[in-house]
């Protein structure tokens, strides 16, 4: 009878239904947090990025297994090594019924690189000298030195000429999906489009519902209101979500890493010591397994998963270590001043999000930490907040993750000089010079091996220094009702997989929005 019950709102055919209710068949997401922007040119943030490829088409798109695969490009080649030449599809149509052509493509990516526009993408196209129009349906790219990653900084929505930056208005896309609906902080509705250039999508609406209160999604989903969470069930509750009638849990490996980053402009965590201390003092491996219940591998990298090409595990290790952890602390000049007693060091304020398993975590590692001696003061905030604070420097201590990490030229992303925000994400203010010879070279070397060199000793610098505290690799974690078929895990948590899901046997799930 409760699997009835469960079942029943997904058999509803709504033609034309009461206002404020979504006609046809549909799946219903839940996110976990807000969404500052949709607009491909800026959207840096998990959740508008994993939305972006129903939205917006792009010259390259990532499979599920994080691979290059052609999108908008019909075909491209590598005319030299700084010349790239793209042909795209004919009739490909953005959804207000505009041609896409290759003039629009060499608008979006100019929009990103001039600095007049504040694109946090604008430090992936340093290496463009210009981008050239040849006919209405090809395109050249041509660097001013040799950057073997390119390719993978050509996954951006395009967008038609001329569109201007609307926080809450972004410009239209051409994807399999177009946006009918955005209320920042509530949802998001997208509509299938039937010009689609690879098919019409088998579903005819997305509804993602903003549920930032855990205990809300949970409920939603055991009641019917949500169809698919992912990543955004906390471990402790997903054993609650395999007893839901007509649910399905699946969980795969994931490359997601969970970090601890530092304001290296800061006078006490700007200490190398103190970070190593740090790493030292927190269990990640007992966190993973009563926090996390087992969802997770501990990082013994930097950034990189096992899984990825240029992944290097002979770094150094912060194993936990109070003792060391101890030491590290009075070598950087903050000895205990009471011995063992209650005393502190110092204290630390950490930042992170509202969400209920961030700050149980956090909570953990302030306990880890007093037994070192340091005070941590835990701050968590709206997700819109929290992100704004980091990407201006305002922290001392943080925790985020990376993820669906692919390509390892990231590290010049997060970790070049030149990478400060708005051009990347060095948000911690990191400066080597070291660091950044190496990250050019990575960038114009295409021997493979060679690559894999540099990255190998930019990541044992990296570690040593403890620009970051790696704790760990999260699994990847879906809870979707059993009628929706078809569904992929994708490696950077994308929904790109909703565009060819179908409902079995032809059921109807319906959403009735506020």
């Amino acid at each position: 009878m409760s699997r009835f019950i469960l079942i029943l709102p997904l058999l509803l055919l709504l033609a034309c239904g009461p206002s404020g209710t979504l006609p046809g068949k549909g799946i219903r997401v839940g996110l976990d947090g807000s969404i500052s922007t949709l607009d491909p040119r800026f959207a840096v943030g998990a959740r508008a990025s994993r939305i972006g490829p129903l939205i917006y088409s792009s010259l390259f798109q990532l499979d599920e297994k994080g691979r290059l695969t052609p999108d908008l490009a019909r075909t491209w080649f590598q005319l030299d090594e700084v010349t790239y030449l793209f042909r795209l599809h004919k009739g490909v149509c953005f959804h207000d019924g505009r041609e896409v052509t290759a003039e629009d493509v060499q608008a979006t990516f100019s929009f990103i690189m001039d600095p007049r526009n504040g694109s946090p993408k604008r430090g992936s196209y340093e290496s463009v000298r210009r981008i050239e129009v040849i006919d209405r349906y090809s395109v050249r790219f041509i660097l001013k030195e040799i950057y073997v990653s390119f390719p993978y900084a050509l996954t951006v929505g395009i967008v038609p000429k001329g569109s201007p930056f609307r926080r809450k208005s972004p410009p239209v896309g051409s994807g399999p999906f177009r946006l009918q609906v955005w209320r920042p902080g509530e949802e998001v509705v997208l509509v299938a489009n039937p010009n689609y250039f690879e098919g019409r999508p088998r579903l005819d609406w997305v509804h993602f519902r903003i549920l930032a209160n855990t205990t809300t999604r949970l409920l939603e989903m055991k009641k019917g209101g949500i169809d698919l969470l992912q990543n955004c069930v906390p471990a402790y509750a997903v054993k609650f979500m395999r007893r839901i009638p007509g649910v399905r849990v699946i969980k795969e490996r994931g490359i997601t890493y969970q970090y601890l980053g530092y304001n290296m402009t800061d006078p006490i965590v700007g200490h190398k010591e103190v970070r190593q201390a740090i790493s030292h003092a927190i269990d990640s491996d007992a966190i993973i397994t009563h926090t996390l219940k087992g969802l997770a591998v501990e990082a013994d990298g930097v950034v990189l998963s096992p899984l990825n090409w240029a992944y290097e595990g002979d770094v150094s290790r912060y194993d936990y270590d109070p003792k060391r952890a101890k030491e590290f602390l009075d070598a950087a000049g903050f000895p205990d001043p009471d011995g063992d007693g209650p005393c502190m060091r110092f204290s630390l304020s950490f930042k992170t999000s509202t969400d209920m398993e961030s700050r149980e975590i956090a909570q953990v590692i302030k306990g880890y930490l007093k037994r070192v001696g340091v005070g941590l003061e835990v701050r968590s905030f709206e997700w819109g907040t929290f992100f704004d604070d980091i990407k201006k420097g305002n922290f001392q201590v943080y925790s985020l993750r990376w993820i669906g990490v692919v390509d390892p030229d990231i590290f010049y992303y997060l970790f070049h000089s030149s990478s400060f925000p708005p051009n990347g994400a060095n948000r911690g203010r990191y400066r080597n010079p070291e660091v950044d010879r190496l990250l050019e070279e990575s960038r114009r070397s295409a021997d493979k091996g060679r690559r894999k060199r540099l990255y190998s000793r930019i990541q044992k610098i990296l570690a040593e220094n403890a620009v970051y505290t790696s704790l760990w690799y999260r699994d990847n974690l879906v809870v979707i009702r059993e009628v929706f078929k078809g569904f992929q895990i994708y490696a950077g948590g994308e929904y790109t997989s909703l565009k060819d899901i179908y409902i079995e046997g032809g059921e109807v799930a319906s959403s009735s929005r506020p």
